[in-house]
């Protein structure tokens, strides 16, 4: 059984939307995506799924959360939502052009009925970002000790750019790898663009990784590539 990693967007969940005036209070919002896609694999079969998080941030950097998503794995006894607690602290420097953001995440399935070891487990990241102009540039690393189901230790880097073409649509692209564990290593990437328009965004990407269907486990079109879309509505910040 595969690792599951918490699926959950770098700029969404850790800072205000285009649609929030200030850098502190609680955020948070509801999207419709068409498929729950990470690094390239599909967490839902390729279907649609709704999710939503909850977001307290301060004015000092540090900040708390909660992301809730539909998941299906296609068997019985699988768990059929995952949430993600997290927690951590922005550190703005180079007069605001540059954040680094320590964080620790904790992932659990609830409803999991899979017998054998847990699929829950925690990970610790540590992003930069940085702003020059129209680009943004973000660098990620993270580190699993006990992958899902006893899958061992699991490590990931990731690089994002994103290009805000106007004030409303900005262009995407990312690429990753994660290696150790069982069965977790992975060449990723995906690319697109997001709109925005008052308290909505879509966001259409496409998506894929360098697995086959022979090497993608009990799911193999889990690993095809796809075009996702995603719908988010922001709601009214409480501050």
């Amino acid at each position: 059984m595969k690792s599951h990693l918490a699926a959950v967007a770098l700029v969404a969940l850790t800072a205000p939307t285009h649609a929030h005036a200030r850098d502190w209070g609680v955020f948070s919002a509801i999207m419709l995506a068409s498929d729950y896609r990470y690094q390239g694999v599909s967490e839902s079969r390729g279907r649609p799924v709704v999710q939503g998080y909850a977001h307290w941030q301060r004015a000092n950097g540090l900040y708390v959360g909660l992301f809730a998503t539909q998941v299906d794995f296609g068997y019985t006894g699988a768990p059929t939502y995952e949430l993600d607690g997290y927690a951590g602290k922005n550190f703005s420097l180079d007069g605001g052009r540059t954040e680094l953001k320590l964080e620790q995440m904790w992932t659990v399935f609830p409803d999991n009925r899979t017998p054998g070891p847990t699929f829950d487990f925690t990970q610790t990241k540590i992003q930069g970002k940085h702003v020059a102009g129209p680009w943004t540039t973000l660098a990620l690393a993270s580190y699993v000790p006990r992958g899902s189901y006893g899958s061992g230790e699991v490590r990931r880097v990731e690089g994002e750019a994103d290009f805000a073409m106007t004030p409303r649509l900005t262009f995407k692209a990312l690429a990753g790898f994660q290696g150790g564990g069982r069965g977790h290593e992975r060449t990723y990437w995906s690319f697109g663009a997001v709109y925005a328009w008052k308290t909505l965004a879509f966001e259409l990407r496409y998506a894929g990784n360098d697995r086959t269907r022979t090497n993608c486990g009990f799911q193999p079109k889990a690993c095809d590539a796809a075009v996702v879309g995603t719908l988010t509505v922001s709601l009214p910040p409480i501050l």
